[in-house]
């Protein structure tokens, strides 16, 4: 078999997203809508390849630019919550390494993830694997809303939906307008909150611009005013999953609300009623609290693989002379145990 790869241009771009539609791992995030939204608002250098078996496409590659020192290299594209390496199912692991030779013509690293665990074993390179995130996923064919109602929420997760309404808070849909200021305002606050990265006010406002209003559902909850909470949503209406992506959080409403709770069982009875099957969460780490709030709706841990694979001789040579220093260190170390 005759493997190729290609960067991304202008007369293979219809390949691109013609492939991304018809794959399964395809998603929002592998269109060319968000690489422009990356490019253009984050000013991020991307480098998108296909990968050829003869002439048919067999593969896409979201990665942006990373150079340490003197070797430039390849990384999954941030602020992404989908950027693994999308293969065909007809596509034979056995051969990826060949894919990794034609990377290393030009790259001395290449930084990807994947949810196929085979694909990083068949690696004959020298790889590094990084603490795995996951993906935390809804089925709402396993656990549709009623069966998360009466068999997954505790009595206290359901007094704190509940509680708002009640309280006689109302869901709204918004587009842009001072509505989306007051979204953005709050969803800046809870990342500063938990010390996370804040994406610019330019960023939401593009992917209303560039995304139609099926593919971006952003919703609000409010009581005479007073904005208790809004969460961002990016769908995919033919793979029926919905993103549940960005947060907004009013942090100064009474400890009786908690409008995070809300927002997420109001998402998840509009996906449920819109015809979605499947709800992510996010990427989290196993051991992180959030992580723990989202799995109390029913949903599960998809580990995500990630891998940094070494291409040149001179990165591997130093990579092993750094492992061998490190571990000359740690066998020379003094004992700090106490003899009683």
């Amino acid at each position: 078999m005759t493997y190729s790869i290609e960067p991304l241009s202008r007369s293979n771009a219809h390949r691109w997203e013609d492939f991304n539609r018809r794959c399964g791992e395809g998603s929002p995030f592998h269109s060319l809508k968000w690489k422009d939204l990356l490019e253009d608002v984050l000013g991020l250098q991307l480098r998108y390849h296909l990968i050829f078996e003869n002439q048919k496409v067999v593969g896409i590659c979201p990665f942006v630019k990373r150079s340490i020192k003197v070797f430039r290299g390849l990384d999954g594209t941030p602020r992404s919550e989908c950027d693994n390496i999308i293969l065909d199912s007809s596509f034979n692991t056995n051969h990826f390494n060949e894919i990794l030779d034609l990377f290393s013509e030009n790259y001395s690293f290449l930084i990807f993830s994947t949810y196929d665990s085979t694909l990083s074993d068949r690696i004959d390179y020298i790889n590094v694997s990084h603490e795995d995130a996951n993906s935390i996923i809804l089925d709402l064919n396993q656990n549709p809303p009623e069966a998360i109602w009466a068999d997954i929420l505790s009595k206290d997760e359901r007094y704190k939906v509940s509680r708002f309404e009640k309280g006689g808070f109302t869901v709204q849909e918004i587009e842009s307008g001072g509505d989306l200021d007051k979204f953005y305002q709050y969803y800046r606050e809870n990342m500063i909150h938990i010390n996370g990265y804040i994406l610019p006010f330019a960023f939401f406002q593009g992917l209303l611009d560039s995304f139609s209003p099926d593919e971006v559902r952003i919703a609000i909850v409010t009581n005479n005013g007073v904005f208790a909470g809004g969460n961002l949503a990016i769908l995919d209406p033919v793979r029926k999953i919905a993103y549940f992506q960005y947060l907004a959080l009013n942090r100064d409403l009474p400890n009786k609300y908690s409008p995070s709770y809300y927002l997420s069982w109001e998402g998840i009875n509009w996906a449920w009623n819109n015809g979605y099957e499947r709800i992510s969460f996010g990427r989290e780490r196993a051991d992180n609290p959030r992580a723990r709030n989202k799995a109390k709706f029913g949903a599960e841990l998809v580990p995500i693989h990630s891998r940094t694979v070494l291409l040149s001789k001179t990165v591997s040579l130093l990579y092993q002379l750094k492992q061998t220093f490190s571990e000359r260190q740690q066998a020379h170390a003094p004992s700090t145990g106490r003899v009683s």
